[in-house]
């Protein structure tokens, strides 16, 4: 009977309490359906064979498994604190701690069986129709098959029920160690006017100022790599001492400026906030942080794969191409009669035919020198900054592909100075060379530039400088580069043609005789490696930045929902001394202009000072297109701030209704 009691008394609690239940539910069950989906997804064999696509969506079954963690747990929080005093008044009317912790256990298994089974089910509904998106963001060419997962019906229910057996815990855990007048005034906690504290305010300060100092400063694509975790951490910190201290230091500044203060909305909006900010400020630095990973992770997916043409053209210039590494000028005219007769074997004509021989090498520059790391006291403590890329080719070479002649001497060079900047005389590997010329642009492509802080592109006086240069540098650098010789050309026909003519290309290759170490490329089997592993990271980005607005969306509502109950005592006793329904409009208004909107406006700022950096991330994934970034990253911006208006929009309205 009493087992009866407790278990009725726990399923009338979750209905009259369903104003705060039913979005906490409805956020389990999407939770719990995106999880199902991610973790089907990762397990489907159309994918499990990709391992640039199983490795981004096993990491998205790994994030949403702890953000789950996460938001569940802060989400019981605001149920538990307005559940706090009915749950005092139950203790007061003579039921035990134990009694009380028995229906805790009963609304548990209530919420966790309809959530997780919801859930469950909603990931079943949806996941062909998440398969039928991946495969046309992926551009894959596989047949689709619906298929229930039990690997991944396992993994929610295992990954869910733990969870709501430790929320479980935590709520008893935290009756059990409160007292009935504890629970009682537990909405009426941090009601004293708090300090402002200096200290966590200077701290949040200066981590946000280091923060953006690596967001603006990182000026190559290593450092970016390495240094955005470290930002990362650094503006997280210091946005929740900012919103800690900060925040109860700008509203105690606006309460000084009495024009502003002693008026009917900025009055009532401004004391309330004011008594509430120390617990306010954490889920208002939440709000904030995760408004900024919406922001940076679906601008930066999208751009890049909005950029897929770009990235293709700048990896690959031409349909095909072939690399020989340390050929002999006899294994390069082999290479080209090779081309020559498969060619004609396949019946395709080849067009923008281009070929040369360079050398890539990266010098440490230090003092106007370029100095290989032998040469260097201590190569382990070389910086990225003192690294610089330099690409090689012949005055002969670069005439034959731009059709300009270069006249230099045995230790003149031409110059094209794409980052950093060299003297007119400079040393290289011990020897001097003086700048002739400093050119516009340079024919050849160099995939270590990005890697490094400075990036020359350099013309010698003939191919037996550029020889006796590369027979210096295998005898001084620990690691030596090779000359290598390139054909680059596009084929009449198409991709079929193309295609047909790689693969015969690599047979025919395989089949000769000695060859040197040789890399065929394939734009179009490049593109389609870019589109699996690209588009694995758009859908990535686009899930978990649905779910951080999701996260968002119900943070905003509980906040302005219990926020309203805990002020509508006070803005009844506003209304018996004279405050009308427009001035209690004006309040809210007010309220929301004055703080609400704080999380949004420093989420904005944060992207906006990310710009650089994330550009430098993007730089390593082979995406130059700023202006494109620039775009995406505003129109994201602009969509993200009217969902947020909106939102509010709609919550100040139930508060007020609460209020009012």
């Amino acid at each position: 009977m009493r087992k009866g009691l407790f278990r009725t008394m726990a399923w009338t609690n979750i209905r009259n309490n369903r104003r705060f239940y039913v979005p906490f539910l409805l956020t389990i069950i999407l939770t719990a359906a995106m999880f199902y989906n991610m973790c089907s997804v990762s397990q489907n064999p159309a994918f499990t064979g990709k391992e640039a696509i199983a490795m981004v969506l096993a990491f998205g079954v790994y994030v949403i498994g702890i953000f789950a963690v996460i938001f569940i747990f802060y989400t019981n929080s605001f149920l538990m604190k307005r559940r706090k005093r009915e749950l005092g008044l139950y203790y007061i009317l003579g039921l035990e701690k134990r009694h009380i912790s028995v229906i805790m256990v009963w609304e548990t298994l209530f919420l966790a069986s309809s959530g997780i089974a919801g859930g469950i089910l909603a990931g079943l509904l949806l996941d062909r129709l998440m398969f039928l998106a991946i495969l046309k963001v992926f551009h894959y060419p596989v047949s689709v098959n619906y298929r229930i997962d039990p690997f991944a019906i396992r993994t929610t229910l295992l990954v869910f029920f733990a969870i709501f057996v430790l929320v479980m815990l935590y709520n008893i855990f935290s009756i059990q160690k409160s007292s009935a007048i504890e629970l009682l005034q537990s909405q009426n906690t941090g009601e004293r006017e708090p300090k402002t504290r200096w200290v966590i305010a200077v701290l949040g300060i200066v981590c946000m100022a280091a923060g953006y100092y690596l967001a603006v400063t990182t000026d190559n694509v290593m450092d970016a790599l390495t240094k955005l975790f470290i930002a990362v951490l650094l503006v997280m910190a210091g946005t929740y001492c900012l919103f800690l201290a900060g925040s109860v230091a700008l509203l105690k500044m606006l309460k000084k400026r009495k024009k502003y203060y002693y008026r009917t909305n900025h009055f009532v909006a401004v004391s309330g906030m004011i008594y509430r900010m120390k617990q306010n400020a954490v889920g208002l630095a939440n709000i904030c942080i995760l408004s900024t990973g919406v922001l940076l992770v679906i601008s930066t997916t999208v751009s890049l794969y909005a950029g897929m043409k770009d990235i293709v053209i700048a990896r690959h210039p031409t349909e095909i191409s072939v690399t020989f590494s340390d050929s002999s000028p006899g294994q390069n005219q082999l290479l080209e009669k090779a081309l020559a007769e498969t060619a004609e074997e396949i019946g395709v004509t080849l067009k923008n035919y281009s070929s040369y021989q360079s050398l890539a090498l990266t010098f440490v520059e230090r003092k106007n020198a370029l100095l290989a790391d032998s040469e260097v006291e201590n190569p382990d403590a070389v910086s990225y900054d003192e690294l610089a890329a330099v690409t090689m080719i012949s005055a002969d070479t670069y005439e034959r592909m731009t059709g300009e002649a270069l006249k230099l001497t045995d230790n003149e060079v031409a110059v094209c100075h794409e980052k950093g900047k060299l003297e007119e005389t400079f040393q290289m590997m011990g020897e001097t060379y003086t700048i002739a010329e400093n050119l516009e642009k340079f024919p050849v492509s160099n995939e270590m530039a990005r890697m490094t802080s400075d990036w020359y592109n350099i013309v010698v006086s003939s191919d037996e400088k550029l020889a006796e240069i590369d027979k210096m540098q295998k005898e001084i650098f620990t690691y030596p580069s090779s000359l290598r010789y390139e054909v680059q050309f596009d084929v009449e026909g198409g991709e079929k043609a193309v295609n047909a003519l790689y693969d015969r290309l690599l047979q025919k290759l395989d089949e000769t005789e000695g060859m040197p170490l040789y890399l065929v490329g394939n734009r179009y089997e490049f593109r389609t490696q870019n589109y699996l592993m690209y588009g694995s990271m758009l859908f990535l980005g686009i899930y978990l930045g649905s779910l951080f607005l999701m996260a968002t969306v119900l943070i905003i509502y509980y906040k302005q929902i219990i926020e309203g109950y805990e002020d509508r005592d006070r803005y009844v006793i506003m209304r018996k001394v004279g405050m009308d329904k427009r001035e209690i409009k004006r309040s809210v208004k007010s309220q929301i202009i004055i703080l609400f909107f704080l999380p949004l406006g420093t989420a904005l700022m944060h992207c906006a000072v990310a710009f650089p950096l994330m550009r430098q991330v993007l730089q390593a994934f082979y995406m130059n297109n700023t202006l494109l970034f620039a775009g995406v990253t505003v129109i994201v911006a602009g969509i993200f701030s009217v969902c947020y208006v909106l939102v509010y929009s709609i919550t100040a309205r139930s508060y007020y209704h609460i209020v009012s």
